[in-house]
């Protein structure tokens, strides 16, 4: 016969706290931070990869390749926009002294 509770259950160190991951709110938004900027480019370089192929496989379709250099020009413009709200946000750290360290 087998007991259901043979085996120890995780006390308070053996449970998962996830309001533990972050010291305070500031390190919070660092990793958020982190997490949207590194997506961000990721996706931008994919888009423009995308757009590449679409103009090459294109075929002289004038129509196509306005769309793929479409899909080129936002995916630049885009990462355009990530890498200055990053200058932005080094910038308001700077003035105010916070603490947001983005590695």
């Amino acid at each position: 016969m087998f007991n259901a509770h043979a085996f120890e259950i995780g006390g308070p160190k053996g449970v998962f706290q996830p309001a533990k991951l972050f010291a305070d709110f500031g390190s919070l938004v660092t990793t958020v931070i982190t997490l949207l900027t590194t997506v961000a480019g990721v996706v931008a370089i994919i888009f423009i990869i995308i757009g590449g192929i679409k103009i090459v496989t294109a075929s002289g379709d004038m129509k196509k390749i306005q769309a793929a250099q479409g899909t080129i020009l936002y995916a630049i413009i885009g990462l355009a926009v990530t890498i200055l709200a990053f200058v932005i946000l080094q910038i308001v750290q700077y003035f105010f002294g916070a603490n947001v360290a983005i590695t």
